[in-house]
């Protein structure tokens, strides 16, 4: 059995990681791989203490939330019950989870972690929790068995600054095909008609660039937000109130509706100040939506090397209103072009078969040497 700490829960809870982890451990689950995930009572209110998913055992554990202490509070006692449980290894997500990285090796528990991105660089923490969250980073990467890394950037990281080899496992993306006429029935539930917003799948958060969005695209475009803030905050509460018939904040959505939102657009935009590998991004492209997102590291990797985008510089409000104004008046074929170029290196790229066939090994080779490296 394989216990896996550090998402909030899923299916259908907000979040990259939680995304990711959903996708990844229902393809190990089918597989053949026993699974306990942890998950924090906020996110999953109605879940009970004990439930299964798709092959997948859920242990919903109380989380305090509070996001300075959520995550170490939750990780602790997830692997704390994971060793009672017999649990031989324990795969934890994410730099905040880290923190209870060297606790499961001192437990005896074999240890794979996943870097999902410095979080450290978001703007909701400040000087002490970047601190905390840089402890994090460092005692995971330090003290476990195995690291993955969800970007090249990530990868290139942990080894630059630790040292020590990341294997890359990327996100991957899957999308079921829709008919035109389900989007429209998704759309028309929304009083939304198609290719007349920009849309943008996201935390209520600075880093996301939100308030950038809003503002480049106030005499283009509708926009539409599908996303909430996991905390109550300041910035959230000010994005809100900006709400009018040109920005509309529909909240966390279902991911198969989330889609529909995507395919149904003009264009995607992430105007974001940080990430790690955004699935929001990759599911927008197999989508077939163009993509409008900021010129950092991680969307590099996903858009420099095909034309089926726009990079923009992080802030760059005009440049944001061009890319906007461009999307807006591609015409049919070279939309479907760029389109197309989109889908194809999705599917080439990054492919969650592939990355659960990383995890896999990484699982047989640390289960296998437990009895030596205890």
């Amino acid at each position: 059995m394989i216990a896996v700490v550090g998402t909030r829960g899923f299916p259908d809870v907000q979040g990259g990681v939680e995304r990711h982890c959903e996708e990844l451990y229902t393809r190990l689950a089918a597989r053949g791989v026993e699974l306990l995930v942890f998950t924090r009572s906020p996110y999953v209110p109605q879940a009970p203490r004990w439930s299964s998913w798709r092959g997948i055992r859920l242990r919903k554990l109380w989380a305090p939330r509070q996001k300075s202490v959520e995550a170490i509070w939750h990780s602790l006692a997830a692997v704390l019950l994971a060793r009672a449980a017999g649990a031989p290894l324990v795969h934890v997500h994410a730099i905040g989870p880290g923190l209870a990285v060297p606790f499961a090796r001192r437990l005896g528990l074999r240890v794979v972690f996943t870097h999902h991105g410095r979080d450290y660089m978001r703007e909701k923490w400040g000087p002490l929790a970047k601190r905390v969250l840089r402890t994090g980073e460092r005692w995971a990467v330090r003290d476990a068995h195995e690291v993955l890394a969800v970007s090249h950037e990530v990868e290139a990281w942990v080894g630059n600054t630790f040292g020590r080899s990341a294997i890359y496992a990327p996100n991957g993306i899957s999308v079921d095909a829709r008919t035109p006429a389900q989007v429209e029935a998704t759309l028309a539930a929304f009083g939304l008609r198609p290719q007349a917003y920009a849309v943008s799948v996201a935390r209520l958060v600075p880093e996301k660039g939100l308030h950038d969005l809003i503002e480049a695209a106030a005499e283009i475009a509708p926009v539409v937000v599908v996303g909430d803030a996991d905390h109550g905050s300041a910035y959230a509460t000010e994005l809100k109130a900006r709400a009018s018939d040109k920005v509309r904040f529909l909240g966390a959505q279902p991911h198969s509706v989330t889609l529909d939102l995507v395919r149904g657009a003009r264009v995607f935009a992430l105007p974001s100040y940080h990430e790690g590998l955004p699935i929001a991004l990759l599911e927008a492209l197999a989508c077939g939506t163009p993509a409008i997102a900021s010129d950092i590291v991680p969307h590099r990797e996903i858009l420099s090397d095909t034309d089926c985008g726009w990079l923009i510089p992080p802030g760059d409000v005009s440049g944001l209103r061009h890319a906007l104004r461009e999307a807006w008046t591609l015409d049919g074929a070279e939309r479907r072009a760029r389109t197309a170029r989109g889908t194809a290196m999705i599917a080439e790229r990054f492919s969650w078969e592939r990355t659960v066939d990383i995890v896999a090994a990484a699982y047989r080779r640390q289960i296998a040497g437990a009895s030596v490296f205890a």
